[in-house]
């Protein structure tokens, strides 16, 4: 019996020693920790959307002086028959997807009815040639413009090149001519994610 009974003390004791290890190694746990580590000085920075326009393909600028549309025929074709060439470049570093609008109100002393002028926008890459009315320029200018279908996405870097084209409805104007000046044809880009 007193071998029992040593033997449960002895049980009890490897018990209470083992609690102890247990209880000490989950504190010691508990207190080893790493240092922090970290990333230092980031910033966070949005995409560029910058465009460019050019008449010749070489010189691209901001703004560049536009063209004279003359000995439009109302009811004829669009003038000039090949169109004035148009270079808009992608220099930014977000795909844009392109809009055209007239970002001026132009001076039109001879009251022509402008939704029956038509600007005739055709990609020289492929695609159809998109029409569009200059009232419904004018108006589309306040929202940013109107969508160019082609490209779809004019990417960083990249340039698309149009001709621009003018023509009037038959019933456009009354009288023996008239004309319109300060036009200012408008590409703008909005930023696509790719």
């Amino acid at each position: 019996m007193d071998r029992f009974k040593n033997f449960k003390a002895i049980s009890r004791a490897f018990g209470v020693v083992a609690a102890v290890v247990i209880v000490v190694s989950g504190i010691t746990f508990a207190a080893l920790q790493s240092q922090q580590v970290k990333l230092t000085g980031n910033s966070i920075q949005t995409a560029s959307a910058n465009l460019q326009i050019s008449t010749d393909g070489t010189y691209y600028a901001s703004s560049l002086s536009g063209f004279s549309f003359s000995a439009i025929v109302p009811g004829g074709s669009a003038v000039p028959q090949s169109g004035y060439p148009i270079f808009v470049k992608n220099t930014g570093n977000a795909s844009l997807g392109l809009k055209f609008a007239v970002s001026s109100v132009p001076s039109n002393p001879d009251s022509v009815d402008l939704s029956k002028v038509n600007i005739i926008l055709t990609p020289t890459s492929s695609g159809t040639p998109q029409s569009f009315t200059l009232q419904s320029l004018i108006t589309s200018a306040s929202s940013g413009g109107t969508a160019i279908s082609v490209p779809n996405s004019l990417f960083a870097g990249n340039t698309a090149t149009f001709t621009l084209k003018v023509s009037m409805d038959g019933d456009a104007i009354s009288g023996s001519g008239a004309s319109l000046g300060s036009i200012d044809f408008a590409f703008s880009g909005q930023a696509q994610s790719n």
